[in-house]
């Protein structure tokens, strides 16, 4: 599933596009929410005496650069940028992506995809076994092979690393093949804080100690 960008979500904002899309994608109705709470808050605050008019104009400006690339809307090595992945999803039941896990378990991003992948978040040369180019989306619970749904999470910097986020992917899994949880819920909550969603599921402010060592994704060698 191909997402909107910002641009596109502001447009239907101001009513210049289709909510068609809206209907089907909870990632897109999601940061359709957080765009339109936050032009909200900044008209309220900065309106004055001018007009609503003028400053929901302002404020879709700088939404729109921030869409452009030119202000990242997330920068912790922990979380992808929202702009450059916002995820992407095949058209699957819940019944196919059990029946599929183990095929998918195992899936890699293709070299020249992780390759674009890295340039598109502006890392030159990187380091082998430093990272893994990881699908925002597991392909286990419906994720496309896209470059909108990879981004190269880090084995460092952070408590939050990718093995971390490996064990997350591994018990969403079990729990909507259990029945315990719905398929877009699962591809919703990972989508938008795959960090909120762990602490969420497993009930802690931090990751679990043995999850720190779980292995399941091979990393960008």
């Amino acid at each position: 599933m191909t997402h909107c960008t910002d641009a596109e979500l502001m447009a239907i904002m101001d009513g210049e596009g289709s909510h068609e899309h809206l209907a089907t994608c909870p990632q897109c109705r999601a940061r359709y929410a957080e765009l339109e709470r936050a032009l909200n808050e900044f008209t309220a605050i900065h309106r004055g005496g001018r007009s609503v008019a003028w400053w929901r104009y302002a404020a879709a400006a700088l939404f729109l650069i921030a869409a452009s690339g030119l202000w990242l809307m997330r920068s912790r090595p922990d979380l992808p940028n929202a702009n450059l992945t916002p995820g992407a999803t095949r058209p699957m039941t819940q019944a196919e992506v059990c029946v599929a896990l183990a095929q998918d378990d195992d899936r890699i991003a293709p070299r020249a995809m992780a390759e674009q992948v890295f340039v598109k978040y502006g890392i030159r040369n990187p380091q082998p076994r430093a990272y893994e180019v990881d699908y925002l989306i597991t392909p286990a619970l419906g994720g496309a092979e896209d470059v909108k749904n990879l981004w190269p999470q880090p084995y460092g910097g952070s408590v939050w690393t990718a093995r971390v986020k490996d064990a997350l992917e591994d018990y969403l899994r079990k729990m909507v093949c259990n029945g315990r949880l719905e398929l877009a819920t699962a591809q919703e909550d990972i989508a938008t804080d795959w960090i909120a969603a762990y602490q969420k599921y497993f009930r802690t402010e931090q990751p679990l100690t043995e999850h720190a060592g779980f292995v399941k994704d091979r990393p960008w060698e």
